[in-house]
């Protein structure tokens, strides 16, 4: 699992992995190329489901453009406020975003990150001082711009500040809550990575904060030395349904990818390379190659791959049909909502699938 931010630098990463994928033609290829057609016939919301995208790429106006697109999208979530070592709050709330944002419908959650800056975090979190000082500036923003609630994504905490965040969010909370100000906190899915997983206390999170954000993608970062998904159905669930034994589901949030990555493999050495693909990218990659979609029985969800120039080339596709697997998760357990990183990397197209706003 690794940082919402370097996630979609859209760099290569070097690494030295190899491995075969299992990957087949399903029997009823058919009826998941259906599906997708299916999928425009705008289906109902379930009452009080929350849809949330993040902003991340781009200004105002481009998040305005994003938004527009997405029209059943009810929360959106831009990336204004961080850590900051001379100030403890770096950022502002832009008030023409919010009004739009009202006028569309939506909610606004402004982000709220750390950076993923470990000593930072630990230096200014675990001074109760430094707590309620940013409280009270997040308070006094938010309040004066009428802003809806905040998201807070701190990754890459030590395991020595578990505690210490905990208390800092219920810090955040007690000065929100007179103000009715709704607050969330970003949680990777659970892993053995004692610093991008450990460091979360769900369970204490999980009764201070309003909702928690399940981050449910990167599996293929979480060591192991397997090319493959970002966010295969199996893993994602079993991901739901740890977080759910710490988390009543009624509050958590399930966030799914709106990139993949594509595998570069040289077969002579086995030396592979991975590069971030957006989903339009993906679809570009597709056409311009003439690809056709398989059927991952493992990952449940299409796949894709071809030679060019000695290289095997690999995608596990993000689509109608993985993101309809993964709603379904959603109304299997019970959940609050979906989430989706980030808003900018789809395809217009998908937002079909969320069906309609209720």
């Amino acid at each position: 699992m690794r940082s919402l931010f370097y996630r979609f630098q859209l760099v290569c990463i070097a690494l030295l992995l190899g491995c075969s994928p299992n990957a087949q033609q399903p029997a009823n290829q058919q009826s998941h190329t259906q599906e997708l057609h299916i999928s425009q016939s705008e289906p109902a919301r379930k009452p009080g489901m929350i849809v949330l995208g993040w902003n991340a790429f781009g200004t105002t106006s481009t998040y305005i453009e994003q938004g527009s697109i997405a029209w059943n999208m009810n929360v959106v979530s831009p990336r204004w406020f961080t850590l900051n070592k001379d100030n403890l709050v770096a950022g502002e709330v832009d008030p023409s975003y919010v009004e739009w944002a009202h006028k569309a419908g939506k909610q606004v959650w402004a982000f709220f990150g750390n950076k993923f800056d470990a000593d930072l975090t630990d230096d200014i979190i675990s001074n109760k001082k430094n707590q309620i000082e940013i409280a009270n500036k997040l308070k006094n923003a938010l309040v004066d711009n009428q802003v809806d609630g905040l998201n807070i994504d701190f990754e890459n905490i030590k395991e020595k500040n578990r505690d210490d965040y905990v208390g800092f969010v219920a810090t955040i909370k007690r000065a929100l809550a007179p103000h009715n100000i709704v607050v969330t906190v970003d949680v990777t899915r659970t892993n053995p990575d004692p610093v991008w997983s450990g460091s979360f206390d769900r369970r204490g999170l999980g009764k201070v904060a309003d909702y928690i954000v399940m981050m449910g993608y990167d599996e293929d970062l979480g060591g192991g030395g397997k090319v493959g998904s970002v966010a295969s159905l199996p893993w994602v669930e079993e991901g739901v349904q740890l977080l759910i034994k710490d988390v009543p589901a009624k509050k958590v949030i399930l966030a799914t990818p709106f990139y993949t990555r594509e595998w570069v493999t040289d077969p002579t050495t086995n030396g592979t390379n991975k590069f971030d693909r957006t989903m339009v990218e993906m679809e570009q990659i597709i056409k311009e190659k003439g690809l056709q979609k398989k059927w991952d029985d493992r990952a449940k969800q299409n796949y894709v791959e071809y030679m060019e120039k000695g290289l095997k080339h690999q995608m596990w596709v993000e689509d109608e049909v993985s993101m309809k697997q993964r709603l379904g998760l959603v109304d299997k357990y019970g959940l609050k909502g979906v989430a989706v990183w980030a808003v900018g990397l789809e395809k217009p197209s998908i937002w079909s699938v969320f069906g309609l706003p209720n």
